[in-house]
């Protein structure tokens, strides 16, 4: 009944919206969001104040500044970003490492929420702030007024700080940046833009004077440039006063340097600009056309929005069906319209070729671009993106009041720094209403004249330098752009497609039995062919249905001659589709519904999930089925799958990093071939098709053997029989019985140190895997999270702060049960070569600490405070709880388990950690990886 009544407010308010958007002259300034309250103070610095329930408890920061590496003089460069670096090392009101100690402590994780970038143009701050307490609250904004006005940047700290950005350039080192290096001065052609990389030049980082700094930051951080965002569980009014009472008395800079902002002027020529690296994982080709940037201001800059929107959206799609046709041009490709920089905007065509295939790949894409041109799109390409776009207003305006604050603050501080439209889901839901069904065919084609241009265009292609002689050069790739205009094409063809998956309904299967559980919220069935499924209903998201249907078993039960065909399986279905529809057919007669099915078999089991909504519920079950029934062979897409796959396996064995990760499989795995996940070329050549679709069958053909899982806004009394129609006529044997997994004796080696070198940069990588046998608990496995994360916590002071040897340093613990009960706790960072053993014997140092003292007080209640305010806010999210009673059902545990949640995750103690930090983290324990460039010498 309170569905009905909610379906029924929801037509009522589309017809209110509809009658009265249409009176809206298209000249008008699209408005903000009307939740939001937006102001500016006297100094000239501007506030979005927005009240958002969703976390309780909980206040998303943001301090904005339109000051980025863009106003950096030439002594300056890496200055903007360094500066924000130093925004962690020293302010009025917190000393050197103090902030992050004290954010720390009431649950404030350094990196993944306390954080913050520099751009081109922009330097952004991020800070979530607990609200249970005024004084918390209070302290978040005295940080924000900090970072504002109140850096200290002392000279010891600065010293200490430089070693740190080097290192965080380092990480970024490698082939994308080299190759990036070479064609963004192409792209960027007689711009600004292009001498100033955000990340700066070391030679600046390591010995700028500490005048520049200081220069940078007093000329810049002026509230008149700042925006101060604030989305959370607080009363407007009191966010509002917090702003005034904390940013009113900052002053602007007399006789500041002006903000001015640049361009990237426009070519009348066009340029080819040919990259090749003897690292580069493989040939891509990027075409664009060039634009100045759009307003998004009026309603009419608004629907040139969503025109451009469904423009690439169609072409996208012409594209994928391409790339399934044998001797494709292409292994994949898209197209878009967007942003570089604040100066340019561009539409392209872009994607991955195979070897010998460059030319034909931009032969390619200036044939559809300019199909488009010359024929349009079809009017049933244009309804289809609609009812996608459409969908997907909807589905936002029905979860406006779950959102969460997170999701929310972006769109605030993006208006602020570029005016770009924030207008919240519910005026998104009646423009796109109203505006959406009235565009035409014509007027989506006639934006083909004015995005695919004769001028102002850039090819970029770049390559493996072993692939080199298999490239055209530069002229031969701009005569075909230079003559694009003279290509005659046919118009596009599409075959039509019935809308109904099922041709017949299956006859209904029957429940035999129904359970509850009320401590969860459980509601649980069995049915005649032996599946078994649980419910738990919630109402955290109004429009969302997160499902799982989980068997032991997977690719383990086949022997070693089946493994690649066993493995592949799951991907074969999923590359061939099912029933009567491949699955550019199914992405097309799914185009505007909330459903989301992936059947996977893994080593050890297989499965299906995804996610749908009320609406689509029937239709999410109904493919469910057809992936149990109806599996479609497909050699042609199968064939174009492998061969794809072969060329991008062959490309990425120059790349250093694909090198790396693949051989740390091989060492993991202690050269078991069956627990490699990274093959290679050849090994693809095993795969036999009819076997993969067998053993798919196999795996899939006994439901009796699934247990379903259901998570989400669901409705028992129309969901029950849906199940019963569609997963209860699926053929199943109780008697069969369950299947259990084998173990396949994949074990990682102990006591080992390997060393692994590849690539020509200067970077390291160190790699501490502690593994072996231990009795599973849950109560252990949260031991091992907290030891991680204190761990992590004693690692960043020391390596990064004190010795200023790594940007970055993570430290974790699991334990898992299959196929035998074990852990596994991980150190991992990246260094300079030369620091590899001064930084490893460091993390021993910690290490030995806590087994000598255990944790630190204060880290442990970090640590606590943090589990603490996740927890919480987990216990309000679809995806905790799915996730929570899925392990339970694949563990074998009761589905309540997850009520013991707050006591395992709160109850840990320090002797606990120390007894975890002895026991396991021990050097027979220890296998060692060590990444070095190749030629090193250690």
């Amino acid at each position: 009944m309170q569905l009905s009544r909610q379906y029924l407010l929801f037509i009522c308010f589309a017809f209110h919206v509809l009658s009265s958007l249409a009176q809206v002259d298209s000249s008008a300034i699209v408005p903000l969001d009307q939740r939001v309250r937006v102001g500016q103070l006297e100094n000239g610095m501007r506030y979005y104040i927005q009240n958002n329930p969703k976390p309780e408890d909980k206040l998303e920061l943001r301090l904005a500044i339109k000051a980025g590496s863009m106003q950096e003089k030439d002594t300056q460069l890496g200055l903007a970003h360094f500066v924000e670096h130093m925004a962690f090392n020293g302010s009025e009101h917190f000393e050197k490492n103090e902030l992050i100690s004290y954010l720390q402590s009431i649950g404030v994780s350094f990196g993944s929420d306390l954080n913050a970038y520099t751009s081109f143009d922009e330097t952004v701050y991020m800070l979530p702030i607990p609200t249970d307490e005024m004084e918390k609250l209070k302290t978040g904004f005295q940080v924000m007024r900090d970072w504002a006005g109140g850096l200290l940047l002392e000279s010891e700290d600065i010293d200490a700080e430089r070693g740190i950005v080097v290192e965080e350039w380092r990480t970024g080192q490698g082939v994308d940046q080299r190759m990036r290096d070479a064609y963004l001065p192409v792209l960027l052609h007689d711009s600004r833009y292009a001498r100033r990389m955000p990340i700066g030049e070391m030679d600046v980082i390591r010995n700028a004077d500490e005048r520049l700094i200081r220069e940078f930051y007093q000329d810049w951080y002026r509230p008149e440039l700042m925006g101060i965002v604030a989305v959370g569980d607080v009363p407007v009014a009191e966010v509002e006063q917090l702003v005034r009472d904390y940013f009113s008395d900052l002053e602007n800079l007399p006789n500041a340097p002006e903000r001015s902002y640049h361009e990237v002027p426009e070519h009348a020529e066009n340029f080819v600009k040919i990259v090749t690296d003897e690292e580069a994982p493989g040939i891509q080709v990027q075409l664009y056309y060039k634009h100045k940037p759009e307003p998004t201001l009026t309603y009419e800059d608004y629907k040139t929005k969503v025109l451009r929107t469904m423009f690439g959206g169609m072409l996208t799609q012409r594209l994928d069906e391409i790339r399934q046709k044998p001797d494709a041009p292409f292994i994949f490709a898209g197209a878009r319209y967007g942003s570089l920089v604040r100066g340019l905007e561009f539409f392209t065509t872009s994607g991955v070729v195979g070897p010998g295939k460059a030319k034909a790949g931009l032969q390619a894409f200036l044939t559809e671009n300019q199909r488009i041109v010359q024929h349009g799109f079809t009017e049933t390409e244009l309804e289809r993106v609609k009812r996608s776009l459409l969908n997907s207003a909807e589905r936002n305006f029905k979860e406006m009041d779950k959102a969460e604050s997170r999701s929310l603050v972006g769109r605030y501080v993006s208006h602020f720094l570029n005016q770009s439209f924030a207008e919240g889901p519910e005026l998104r839901y009646r423009i796109y209403q109203e505006m959406i069904p009235r565009i035409s065919l014509e007027e989506v084609n006639q934006l083909a004249g004015k995005l695919i241009r004769d001028d102002n265009t850039v090819v970029i292609v770049t390559a493996p330098e072993k692939d080199r002689a298999g490239l055209p050069d530069e002229d031969e790739l701009l005569a075909l752009l230079e003559n694009a205009g003279e290509l005659e094409t046919e118009p596009y063809q599409e075959k039509e497609l019935r809308e109904e998956l099922l041709l017949s309904l299956p006859e209904p299967g029957k429940m035999k039995s129904i359970d509850s559980l009320p401590s969860v919220g459980i509601t649980s069935i069995d049915l005649e062919n032996g599946l078994k499924v649980h419910f738990k209903p919630t109402n955290f998201r109004n429009d969302e249905i997160v499902f799982t249907g989980y068997s032991e078993g997977g690719t383990s039960l086949y022997a070693d001659k089946d493994h690649y065909s066993a493995s592949y399986a799951g991907t074969a279905v999923n590359v061939m589709g099912v029933g009567d529809f491949s699955p550019s057919d199914l992405r097309k007669v799914l185009a505007g519904k909330n459903v989301q099915v992936t059947p996977n078999i893994g080593r050890y089991a297989e499965n299906i999930s995804g996610n749908t909504s009320p609406g689509d519920f029937e239709l999410a079950l109904q493919l469910m089925h057809l992936y149990f029934t109806a599996p479609r062979m497909d050699r042609g897409l199968w064939e174009v799958f492998l061969a794809n796959q072969k060329n991008q396996l062959e490309s990425a064995a120059v790349n250093p990093d694909f090198q790396f990760s693949r051989k740390v499989n091989e060492i993991i795995s202690n050269g078991n071939p069956r627990g490699m996940g990274i093959y290679r070329p050849e090994q693809l050549d095993s795969i036999d098709l009819d076997r993969s679709l067998e053993i798919y069958r196999e795996r899939f053909g006994n439901i009796s053997d699934f247990e379903f899982l259901f998570t989400g806004n669901i409705d028992l009394q129309t969901a029950i029989p849906l199940i019963e129609l569609y997963l209860g006529s699926l053929p199943g044997n109780p008697l069969v019985g369950e299947e259990e997994y084998n173990d396949l004796g994949i074990r990682p080696p102990q006591e080992e140190r390997e060393l692994i070198k590849v690539g020509v940069d200067d970077k390291s990588q160190v790699i501490l895997y502690f593994n072996g046998e231990t009795p599973y608990s849950l109560e252990k496995s949260q031991q091992f999270s907290y030891l991680g994360e204190i761990l992590t916590i004693k690692l960043i002071e020391t390596l990064r702060e004190e010795i200023g040897g790594v940007y970055g340093v993570s430290a974790r613990g699991a334990l898992s049960r299959v196929p035998e009960e074990r852990f596994a706790f991980t150190i991992n960072f990246p260094c300079g070569p030369d620091a590899v053993q001064e930084l490893t014997d460091a993390v021993w140092e910690e290490i030995e600490k806590i087994k000598k003292n255990g944790p630190e007080p204060e880290d442990l209640e970090k640590v606590r405070e943090t589990k603490r305010i996740s927890l919480e806010e987990n216990l309000k999210r679809n995806g905790f709880w799915h996730g929570q009673i899925s392990a339970a059902i694949s563990g074998g545990m009761p589905l309540d388990t997850v009520l013991g949640a707050e006591d395992r995750v709160l109850g840990v103690t320090a002797n606990q950690v120390q007894s975890i930090a002895r026991e396991y983290l021990q050097k027979p324990y220890l296998l060692q990886i060590i990444r070095y460039p190749e030629g090193y010498q250690e």
